[in-house]
């Protein structure tokens, strides 16, 4: 195996029941969307359950029946999408609940319920202000009645989502809450949510009687400022599930003016023992990180010389010890004293750690120790 991703199942446990001490007895929705952010969504599903989640997050209807498939028996709950397909009556008889944002997806939802003689399982999505899928506050009221009719439709629950909880500033976030409140208010539906990794670490303003972990389940930040809140709390400490390691396939020596790479982008200024490694941005590792990015080997941080291939990445080993074929190569991770981080990768590129990690390729084997 040349390029692997390791998953530390205790680790994960331990972020999850980290939010399990702020929220109390308030149920938790696992959130383990596209790949669980690149981390392998069956085991994470299973490890979540294991270490206390009440829901699982998914965000589309392909991935909730790939989890009964599996035989996952807890709830689950389609964050985002859905076709107006056959699937949905398999999944109506599998127990998974939907979102519902528009009349026609009611419509299709309740004829699809009553052609397998079952009730349907739905919340609502509602605006407060992120601009995304949900109907406007205003609406909720006359929406809920228009459905009220549809008798194999059961208003679940009813969530929204923040567009700014990541920040120092919480007045926005708690604008949407106050509009979110009223509703909750008014409606009285069984669950309400509305609070990410972020808000629950933020604002707990946000909790109502659900929360949604995401980032945070996977020992990463939601922000900065999310982080220097929680470093207040000596007790909250969140651990990254990750790392991605790859080996060397070959080394070599290379004279002082020698060209690195497609575009001969980096020329070498001094005598240079290269390393090729079998990884590029068709596995996830971005091309951003062309003569800017770094990786670890025998615990010394090698900068990335010359563009990211589709299949291979060079660096420079000069300062390696005995460095050969075969050795270990951490991408994300650490190895010694020296940690090569999702978020350090993200700021080198101009994004963020969720991209990061959930852009590693998912035909990549994922390791859980």
């Amino acid at each position: 195996m040349l390029t692997w991703v390791e998953i530390k199942k205790s680790y994960l446990q331990n972020n999850l029941k980290q939010f399990r001490k702020i929220v109390g007895s308030r149920q938790i929705m696992a959130i383990i969307k596209s790949n669980a952010y690149g981390h392998g969504m069956l085991e994470v599903a299973k490890l979540c359950l294991s270490a206390g989640a009440d829901w699982l997050g998914v965000v589309n209807l392909e991935e909730a029946l790939s989890l009964r498939q599996f035989k996952i028996k807890a709830p689950i709950f389609i964050l985002s999408y859905y076709p107006f397909s056959s699937n949905v009556k398999k999944a109506i008889c599998q127990d998974i609940d939907f979102p519902i944002y528009t009349l026609p997806q009611a419509i299709f939802l309740a004829q699809e319920g009553e052609k397998v003689n079952k009730i349907v399982n739905i919340h609502l999505k509602v605006d407060t202000g992120a601009s995304r899928i949900g109907i406007q506050p205003e609406d909720v009221s006359g929406f809920i009645k228009k459905i009220s009719k549809f008798k194999n439709l059961n208003l679940r629950g009813i969530f929204t989502h923040y567009a700014d909880s990541e920040s120092k500033n919480q007045f926005y976030a708690n604008q949407q809450t106050e509009k979110f409140q009223k509703i909750v208010n008014q409606e009285q539906v069984p669950l309400a949510h509305a609070a990410c990794s972020a808000s629950i670490i933020n604002n707990p303003n946000t909790f109502f009687n659900m929360v949604r972990v995401g980032i945070g389940l996977y020992g990463l930040w939601p922000s900065e400022n999310t982080k220097k809140n929680a470093n207040r709390n000596s007790s909250f400490n969140l651990m990254p599930v990750l790392s991605w390691k790859t080996r060397i396939i070959q080394v070599k020596s290379l004279p002082v003016g020698t060209p690195v790479g497609y575009d001969r982008t980096y020329i070498t200024r001094s005598k240079t023992i290269l390393a090729v490694l079998p990884v590029g941005y068709a596995d996830g590792y971005d091309r951003r990180l062309s003569n800017c990015g770094s990786v670890l080997i025998n615990g010394v941080s090698c900068p990335i010389r010359g563009r990211v291939c589709m299949n291979m990445t060079m660096v420079d080993a000069s300062h390696v010890v005995k460095v050969k074929v075969g050795d270990e190569v951490v991408l994300i991770g650490k190895q010694g004293s020296n940690i090569a981080s999702a978020d350090d990768m993200a700021k080198k590129i101009g994004t963020i750690n969720y991209e990061v990690v959930s852009r590693i390729n998912s035909s990549i084997p994922r390791i859980y120790k």
